[in-house]
């Protein structure tokens, strides 16, 4: 059971967020690429705009954790208690009701 810990914090602390970092790099290299392309000119607001989600991001999260709503703990159990996590994250998410 420690190897499959093992492997769930591997994936939690390396892979998901290197890939995540990859993709956003990637799309930032490849939204510049296309501009200029097209117009012939370097535009950087992508790196604005990649900004303004990173912090829109960021923010959601720590909104949804202090309702303990994505309170992702490997626990004594593994991945198994991932699994029973996201189900129950997902049924509060659908309970929220937004008012205007």
């Amino acid at each position: 059971m420690d190897f499959l810990n093992g492997l769930v914090v591997l994936a939690n602390f390396v892979l998901i967020p290197a890939t995540s970092y990859g993709a956003q790099l990637a799309l930032g290299a490849l939204g510049v690429t296309l501009i200029y392309g097209i117009l012939r000119f370097s535009n950087f607001a992508h790196g604005d705009t990649m900004a303004f989600g990173t912090t829109i991001t960021i923010l959601l999260t720590w909104w949804f954790q202090s309702m303990s709503i994505l309170s992702f703990s490997p626990g004594k159990s593994g991945c198994f208690n991932f699994a029973r996590n996201t189900v129950s994250s997902i049924l509060k998410l659908s309970e929220i009701k937004l008012s205007f």
